[in-house]
């Protein structure tokens, strides 16, 4: 095969080479020893592992981070004693079955894509805001230093920007969500699991006392 140096001339080697393929089987590009210096080319390596990286810490449909990395970073998190203050808001849309069921599961698609649009819009641009879709219609944001106040207004702005915005269904038909959100903060003692679960105990009582709100221990709101 004919390569280039760095100096600009041209020479012909012969190169063994090897496919690269992605998780999905997608062919990527080739690779492989050069023989006049006995060097593995990189390059394509370097690219490749970035995405596979990527796509194993993405959530495909939306964009956002995946469940695999919410349990790898919401870990390192609490293995870090100077993480400072840590707030997870757990985020359900309320009756999102119906909206399968009306419109199929390209239109449950299109809410789960709007909602992680809207979501991201509201994260700061400090990068002190985390967003994770963990399955389905629940998704989960990490917050960090912020006070008890600031967190539960952080998640009723979210809740009312989410319940203001038209999602276009496509075909001129426009629908509207609602959200359930739980907000816990961290206390002495609590590893990532014990914060979650709390979250998520959170959320579920906001659904239960009629959705469309945001619910957060009464002690933390104090």
């Amino acid at each position: 095969m004919e390569t280039k140096h760095i100096d600009d001339v041209e020479i012909d080697i012969c190169t063994g080479c090897a496919g690269i393929f992605l998780d999905d089987g997608e062919f990527e590009s080739f690779t492989g020893v050069d023989p006049t210096t006995g060097l593995l080319r990189v390059s394509k390596f370097v690219k490749v592992l970035s995405k596979l990286n990527e796509r194993a810490t993405i959530d495909e449909l939306t964009g956002v981070f995946n469940r695999k990395y919410f349990s790898e970073f919401t870990r390192s998190v609490f293995e870090n004693a100077r993480r400072g203050a840590v707030t997870m808001i757990g985020i359900d849309i309320d009756h999102f079955k119906q909206f399968n069921t009306k419109h199929g599961h390209d239109g449950g698609d299109t809410v789960l894509k709007s909602l992680a649009r809207l979501l991201t819009s509201s994260l700061r641009t400090s990068r002190d805001d985390y967003l994770f879709r963990l399955g389905g219609e629940e998704f989960v944001m990490v917050l960090f230093n912020l006070s008890p106040e600031d967190s539960y207004n952080t998640a009723e702005n979210i809740r009312r920007l989410v319940a203001a915005a038209p999602i276009d269904m496509g075909a001129g038909e426009i629908e509207h969500i609602t959200l359930s959100l739980g907000v816990a903060l961290a206390r002495p003692g609590d590893d990532a699991d014990s914060l979650y679960k709390r979250a998520d105990e959170l959320l579920y009582e906001a659904k239960n006392s009629g959705r469309n709100k945001v619910v957060m221990e009464r002690e933390q709101r104090r």
